[in-house]
Formats: structure tokens, sequence, C-alpha cells
């Protein structure tokens, strides 16, 4: 059903051009709508002319999948390099691609080679080199103790971890198949990284600001030339720049030509963000821009007629709205798709033409009545004038 509103209550407009009615047409949300609309997008709406239209709102996420192996394992030992050594043997045709350990020691960082066989005598690398990390620091533990090699089906692994001093703390070790589809992500905002100070020598920390009307973000990429990483890292968020809270954490590496390069926060939208690197002992990292990013979100109408529509948005009193079309718009839609690129973003009264006040359209028509009241008026004060005047006379 279309529902009436207030324009007057929504403060920003983009136009939107429909020229084929009665199918599905998408608008994405772009960084200046996210930005400028209610954290929930409860105040968006499509309009045609000053009625809102029927919407539904995707927001495009990825999905991760793991299914888990129990391998056998066995000559487990300490080499005479000093090397963790051991195998793994699943079941024939299994498909695996990632190695989880289970540890009791504490503050390592090791390397990782995966070898994998077909019999247990022939052996190819599965991974050349990849790291295990238990590492704390400002009372906040990091464990990354997966790594990730090319899916295979060989039921034998055999695995050398680099300084391991003693094999009884290796308690454990899984096998997975992980199965990840990326979401679509929608740049924000890009940041030159300004250096924040710092009291540890051994942390690398940067810092953004998003100004007045922060964009939502989910994720913080960084870009860097630099190779051979492997480091913890964790993102604060702080709404006026003296209270801090963790958004996130992750490891960042680049290893050969496999890099991870993100951390994962949840939606925010606090005007400042901080990095923090641990280097360790190493030389820092450097990081050439801070890239934040958002899922994508896509509108999903039917407009029903071919016409100029807008999109609305920016009224923090707007309550959410809830319509049929939202549960059946996948199932039922035409299949024929069409996207639309808003037009640039505009503040009230300077959009839709025929929301505006019609003294605003015609200003000439309208001083023009003003300059012929005024005159009329003059007109008629000064003929009762002259009528007081001659009576005057005559009573004399």
């Amino acid at each position: 059903m279309a529902q009436a509103i207030d324009p007057a209550q929504w403060e920003f407009r983009r136009k939107l051009i429909v020229k084929t009615p009665g199918v599905l047409h998408l608008v994405r949300l772009d960084a200046e709508a996210l930005a400028h609309s209610e954290p929930d997008l409860a105040d968006v709406r499509i309009m045609q002319q000053e009625v809102a239209l029927p919407y539904a709102i995707e927001t495009l996420t990825g999905s991760v999948r793991e299914e888990r192996l129990s391998p056998a394992m066995s000559d487990k030992a300490r080499t005479a390099a000093g090397e963790l050594r051991f195998t793994l043997r699943v079941p024939a045709g299994a498909r695996h691609s990632r190695l989880k350990l289970i540890a009791t020691d504490e503050d390592f960082r090791r390397a990782v080679h995966i070898e994998s066989s077909e019999d247990g005598k022939t052996w190819d690398v599965a991974l050349e080199r990849g790291y295990v990390m238990v590492h704390e620091q400002d009372n906040r533990k990091w464990e990354a103790l997966e790594v990730n090699y090319p899916a295979t089906t060989r039921p034998y692994l055999r695995v050398r971890i680099a300084d391991w001093p003693d094999p009884r703390t290796l308690t454990a070790a899984t096998l997975l198949l992980r199965t990840e589809t990326q979401p679509l992500m929608l740049t924000v905002r890009e940041f030159a990284p300004s250096p924040d100070a710092s009291t540890d020598p051994r942390e690398t920390v940067l810092r953004a600001d998003f100004g007045e009307r922060p964009a939502p973000w989910s994720r913080l990429r960084i870009e860097t030339k630099s190779t051979a990483f492997y480091r913890a890292a964790r993102v604060e968020v702080s709404g006026d720049g003296k209270l801090w809270r963790t958004a996130g954490s992750a490891i960042l590496s680049r290893i050969g030509n496999v890099s991870e390069l993100a951390l994962d926060a949840g939606e925010q939208r606090a005007r400042y963000v901080r990095l923090h690197i641990h280097n360790r002992d190493d030389q820092p990292i450097a990081v050439d821009k801070l890239v934040f990013e958002s899922l994508v979100r896509m509108l999903k109408f039917i407009p029903r007629e071919a016409a100029e529509h807008s999109l609305w948005y920016g009224n923090p009193k707007a309550k959410p709205v809830s319509y049929d079309l939202a549960v059946v718009l996948d199932r039922n839609a035409p299949i024929e798709r069409i996207t639309l690129l808003p037009g640039p973003e505009r503040r009230y009264g300077g959009f839709i033409e025929t929301i505006r006040p019609w003294t605003e359209e015609h200003p000439a028509v309208l001083y023009g009545a003003v300059f012929a009241a005024a005159a009329l008026i003059a007109a008629y004060t000064l003929r009762t004038m002259k009528k007081i005047a001659a009576n005057q006379k005559r009573g004399s």
C-alpha cells in the first residue's frame, strides 16, 4: 500500500529516472546515502511525486562453511633442527584445505611447511610457508593457529613447524574444508594514514577522522607495498577521540603471493578510528592507505509508471516501514532487472520541482500581485481621504 508522507521531514533527495515500469529495479545505496541516512535505514523511501512506494533492501553478505575432519596423527617428534614434525592421515577421497592446531605454548610465531601425498611415500609441497602465532600485548591475546593450503583429496599430510621446543605442547591437529563466499563491499572512505603517538616502540598506531557525518563501515583494509610480514592488529573506534573501544582484530600478512590485509569490525559509525599493528621486534610495515568498506545494500522496487522517481533519506524521526512486497519480491519478481544510477545528492528544496512552494516557482507573479494589491490599497485610501475632506468643507 502506498504511504503519504510529509516531504519537509526528509533532508536529502536523489533523482531516479524510470523508463520501464512493471519490472524489478535495483538501486545501490552509495556512501553518501549510507552516511546521511539512519543506521537502520528506517528513513529510506522510494518516492513518486509525494507518495512512498513499496521496496525491499537486500544486504549482499558472504558466507562461510566448514567441514571438520579428525585425522590420525603419527610420527610426532622434534627434529635435530628444532622443528616439530608429524604426519596426518584422513580417509581417502575426503577434501581438506585448512590445518588447525591446538597448543599450550605461549607467545610465539613459527613458520609452517606442509607436504601432501597419495601413498605416504612420495611427497609434494602443499604450502611452502605459512605461520602460526600466539601473541599477548596490552592484556589482549591473539591466537592464529590455522593455515590454509590448496584444497586436496590426498589422504596424507606431513607438517613441519619451526622452533618448537617441546612436542608435547601440541595437543591436537584438525583438518577442515573451508568454503567461503566473499561479500560484496563498497568503499566508503580512503585515508592516507596519520601516525599516532605510541609509547610502545614495537607498535604502529594509525589514526583516521571521518568528520561530523561518518559513513558506516564494517571492514578496514590496508594498502601496503611491504612484503613478507605476519602481524597481529586491532582496530579501535571513538566518538570523541578520548574514550576508545575495540571493534575488531585480525592477522595482517603477506607471504609469497598470498595476502590477508583486512580486519572485520561489524558496522561502525564512530568519528575516529585507530589501527594498532603489533610489530614485535620486526621493522614496521609501511602502510600507504587505509580503506574503509561497507557491505553493499541494494534497494529493490517495482515502479508502476514510467516517470521521474526519487530516493529520499535523512529523517531521524522516521519510523521503519514494512511492506508485503518485501516478502514476495524475490520469489515473484519479473525476470528482467534494471539497475538505476541515482542522480547527485541534493538537499530538500532544490530537487523535486513539484514539491517546491508555488510562490518559489513564480516569484515574478508573486511580486506583481503584491505591488498590485499595494496600489489598490493606496488608491482606495486616497479616495477615502478625499471624501472625508469634502464632507468636512460642506459641514463648515
